[in-house]
């Protein structure tokens, strides 16, 4: 089910929304929707269950798409990526960037919650 809603949004937001959409060629709503569905799903790390604490403590890419950033990351490095594939890398590397920060978190409140020892220093 959708609601369509009227927003006010940051200039900021708006502009890095129209790049991407321009880029992906996707109308900018749904690229909005989708950053807001993304949010939506990301409850704070501190909400979470200690279950689901642990589990994100060792979250993983899917390997399909590990793979698929390993690949394109070699391409890059070797400056054979084109626009689209340039397009896919920065949002695999954004996704890769997100979990690393989500699994940090995670750690934090692991050890805090004492469900972990603390990293050695």
């Amino acid at each position: 089910m959708t609601l369509q809603v009227t927003l006010n949004v940051s200039n900021h937001v708006v502009e890095n929304a129209q790049r991407i959409a321009q880029q992906t060629k996707q109308p900018l709503e749904k690229i909005l929707s989708e950053w807001l569905d993304h949010v939506a799903e990301e409850l704070p790390v501190e909400s979470l269950s200690d279950k689901e604490i642990s589990t994100l403590c060792e979250a993983r890419l899917p390997e399909a798409e590990q793979n698929e950033l390993s690949v394109l990351l070699a391409d890059n490095r070797e400056g054979k990526l084109e626009t689209i594939r340039r397009v896919r890398l920065d949002h695999l590397m954004q996704k890769h960037d997100d979990l690393l920060l989500r699994k940090s978190q995670a750690l934090r409140e692991a050890v805090k919650r004492n469900l972990r020892e603390p990293l050695a220093a």
